[in-house]
């Protein structure tokens, strides 16, 4: 990269304050981080070198390399073959509010996708019929697809809902939270469980993922205000893509 020309205002807006009593180097990380945050790259963009850093700041190398070696830590950043460092596609995923996943893959640069497998009314499983509090008879209509981020599969997804209140499964387009917001179904409440899950061979076919490889398995339940269970869903995601933020309020 040539910093003639990328030492523009976004660059220098990066510059450790030299006065400052905090150390360089956690006042670059800070930065370098929102930066990222804020899309100056986009996942899979390379940052220039440390030195090309050093030299435009006039600070120590080890100052940047120190921040890099955190961004690596935190899953901001990694390197490719070469060495060169690069932003990740991580996804973060809120867990103190329902989030729209399409809405977090947009926020992170990335054009969301979905590849849909199957939509059906079926009989539910043993599992549906306790998680959705399913009476006899009752069925589910069963939505089963790939998740894309930049047309790249990143995960595999399964939502049962209630046929009686979901008849057609079809109707569902790319956005299950779109289609909910032009029925009038509001979600008041949802419980998710997060477990480690090592990729399978079904697994593995489905999405062409490595047999073994580490996924986020996500488990979800939602609920009306009326507390009827609208929404089980099984979300399969790269760990390397995905990870959880969860922040306590007094």
């Amino acid at each position: 990269m040539d910093l003639s020309v990328a030492a523009n205002r976004k660059l220098l807006a990066l510059a450790p304050d030299l006065g400052s009593p905090q150390p360089i180097a956690v006042q670059f990380f800070q930065k370098l981080k929102i930066a990222i945050c804020a899309g100056y790259w986009l996942p899979a963009e390379y940052l220039p070198s440390i030195a090309q850093f050093a030299s435009l700041f006039q600070i120590p190398a080890e100052s940047v390399q120190a921040a890099f070696d955190q961004l690596i830590k935190e899953s901001w950043l990694m390197q490719d073959e070469q060495l060169r460092y690069q932003v990740t596609p991580k996804i973060d995923q809120p867990v103190s509010r329902l989030s729209n996943f399409s809405s977090l893959l947009h926020s992170r640069g990335f054009k969301a996708g979905s590849i849909w497998l199957n939509r059906e009314v079926v009989e539910p499983n043993m599992e549906e019929q306790w998680r959705l509090k399913l009476q006899t008879g009752a069925k589910v209509s069963r939505l089963q697809r790939l998740r894309t981020a930049n047309d790249l599969v990143i995960g595999y997804e399964s939502t049962s809902l209630p046929s009686s209140l979901v008849p057609n499964p079809h109707e569902i387009g790319a956005s299950l939270y779109q289609f909910m917001h032009e029925h009038q179904l509001v979600i008041a409440k949802a419980i998710e469980e997060i477990d480690a899950f090592s990729c399978d061979e079904q697994m593995a076919q489905l999405c062409g993922f490595d047999v073994g490889k580490a996924l986020l398995r996500l488990t979800r339940v939602s609920f009306l205000p009326s507390g009827r269970a609208f929404e089980l869903t099984y979300s399969y995601f790269r760990s390397d893509y995905y990870r959880y933020v969860v922040e306590f309020n007094d």
